[in-house]
């Protein structure tokens, strides 16, 4: 899969490989060092997408789960409820992941981002607690394509257009009295368990090597406090010396 990064489509993998060599002058070898294992386990085959989530919690936690787990981003429609993640309990997460906000008013932000993933080419697969056709388990969910996990509401689940545009559902077995789990709870039981699988059993699971190179740049960025500006100023003395050449 392509990764879309911010400046990657006006950034070309020459001028980012001389951006990153730069940015690594400029951060502790250590700093260097993480940025580039953590580039190395990133993923955009797996990704979630949350439903009118409301409570801090359970928009909060999510975030951090998927960051631990290597997802370089995630998806938050808001049609009903506005999404308010609590930054003491994502812990600075938000600042590795990219959260892209489906917030629109008086429009059908699901469709949009629906719409958005299939034509990317995610495979789309709702969560339910309810055994419905076509229904895996986590052990049994087909990972050939690139899957979006989605997830409902605390008090409605997820939209009947959500279910309606899946194209799987994917059910965790429960043994109390209890109908679901907690928001927080399954996307960390599912991510968890498929962030493994893929890794195990999918070859092409990782960013390309010009994904990394841009995403690392990123990260770098990140680091500085004037990241921007450094990249921003870099940029213009490479493509200088570019139409001086020629």
């Amino acid at each position: 899969m392509k990764l879309t990064q911010e400046h990657s489509n006006f950034i070309n993998l020459e001028e980012a490989i001389r951006l990153e060599e730069y940015f690594k002058t400029l951060i502790s070898p250590d700093k260097v060092s993480k940025i580039q294992e953590v580039a190395s386990f990133r993923t955009k085959y797996l990704t979630i997408v949350m439903e009118d989530i409301f409570q801090p919690y359970n928009a909060s936690a999510p975030v951090r789960t998927s960051e631990c787990l290597g997802l370089t981003d995630i998806h938050v429609v808001e049609n009903r409820n506005s999404y308010k993640p609590n930054e003491g309990i994502s812990l600075g997460a938000q600042k590795w992941i990219k959260i892209n906000k489906y917030q629109k008013p008086n429009f059908d932000n699901t469709r949009h981002c629906i719409s958005g993933l299939k034509e990317k080419g995610y495979r789309i697969i709702a969560t339910s607690p309810h055994t419905l056709e076509n229904s895996y388990e986590l052990d049994t969910l087909p990972l050939d394509k690139p899957s979006a996990i989605l997830f409902g509401s605390e008090e409605r689940g997820l939209s009947s257009y959500s279910m309606g545009e899946a194209d799987v559902f994917l059910r965790l077995p429960m043994y109390g009295f209890t109908e679901s789990y907690n928001i927080s709870v399954t996307v960390a039981i599912v991510l968890s368990h498929l962030a493994f699988r893929l890794r195990k059993e999918i070859p092409n699971w990782a960013l390309t090597t010009e994904e990394q190179v841009h995403i690392r740049n990123s990260y770098y960025k990140k680091c500085l406090h004037n990241g921007n500006l450094v990249e921003s100023d870099l940029l213009q003395r490479i493509r200088s010396e570019g139409t001086k050449v020629q």
